[in-house]
């Protein structure tokens, strides 16, 4: 005898939460996958794993929302907004807890969900547009210093991921360049000009921007075969020394320059609802702060995106 409706458990679905899971399951997922051949993964294995590990489920909810917020104005925008940040918050709660103390039970889990942070990292700030008192170039170092954040956990569970089902997210794309690699003229217009300020001034740190360079050379490098943009993106904020970090946000100006030329990586991404105008913003950013000495820096910037900089 089937249950009178009286008889069910007093408690409603979370109509919320199942449109937002229904948003991942049909839309969301392809724009977190790097192509078709690992859709399935986002699709069906990340969400069977959210069901063990609720700080999974709250991450897949978060990015979902600020998707569904892509797409609406005015307070319902908000809405979205304020429930992908409530959803982020307990997510990063939850891994929290169990950072310390993984099991191999936990590597899928923490390592779709980092990779969901990542992609949530630049979503928020491209969503809520500019906010008062914040430019392209602070919001990045927000980004940088966030997702940095889960290079260690990431590291320790590599393996584990490695010899999962998750695997096929850690392999690269081999491809032959896609198209003329007109980096590596950059890369030795960077090297030499690394080379002519170390030898004006003794106190710049040749070596430390010898390392920035060389990861920002094998990530365009990479980028012109076509395949692997945002696993290259984020790759590039894991790998460069933590130095270079903070005089970006010093606004050194080669640092800066530097980080012009890794914006054409994001500007590759562009069409991904959640970088949209992040490269044209930051360039942009870069090219008013840089004197026109500088400027001359980032011609190969400029004719690799076909943005344009306003007269300062």
């Amino acid at each position: 005898m089937e249950p009178s409706v009286s008889a069910l458990p007093d408690k409603e679905l979370n109509i919320e939460d199942l449109e937002l899971m229904m948003q991942w399951c049909t839309t969301t997922y392809r724009s977190v996958s790097r192509n078709s051949s690992v859709e399935s993964i986002w699709q069906a294995v990340v969400p069977r794993e959210a069901m063990r590990h609720p700080f999974l489920m709250h991450g897949i909810l978060a990015l979902s929302a600020l998707h569904l917020a892509v797409t609406c104005d005015g307070d319902l925008k908000e809405q979205y907004i304020r429930t992908s940040k409530a959803h982020q918050k307990q997510a990063i709660l939850g891994l929290t807890k169990i950072t310390g103390k993984l099991k191999q039970h936990h590597s899928s889990a923490v390592f779709t969900l980092s990779n969901i942070m990542m992609i949530f990292s630049f979503a928020l700030p491209e969503i809520r547009g500019q906010t008062l008192g914040q430019n392209p170039v602070d919001e990045l170092y927000g980004v940088f210093v966030s997702t940095r954040k889960s290079r260690g956990i990431l590291s320790d569970i590599t393996d584990w991921v490695g010899n999962g089902e998750l695997k096929p997210l850690l392999q690269y794309d081999k491809a032959q360049p896609k198209m003329p690699d007109t980096s590596r003229l950059a890369i030795m217009s960077l090297n030499q000009l690394n080379v002519n300020l170390a030898r004006q001034s003794p106190h710049h740190d040749k070596d430390l921007y010898d390392a920035t360079i060389k990861h920002l050379s094998c990530s365009l490098d990479k980028v012109s075969r076509g395949g692997e943009t945002m696993i290259v993106a984020f790759q590039w904020i894991f790998q460069v020394p933590e130095k270079y970090i903070e005089l970006y946000q010093q606004r050194e100006p080669f640092a800066l320059v530097i980080l012009a030329h890794y914006a054409v990586i994001l500007h590759f991404l562009r069409r991904h609802w959640w970088m949209g105008e992040w490269g044209l913003r930051l360039i942009q950013e870069i090219g008013q702060h840089l004197d026109a000495n500088w400027r001359n820096s980032i011609t190969w910037v400029l004719d690799a995106t076909g943005y344009y900089i306003p007269p300062a």
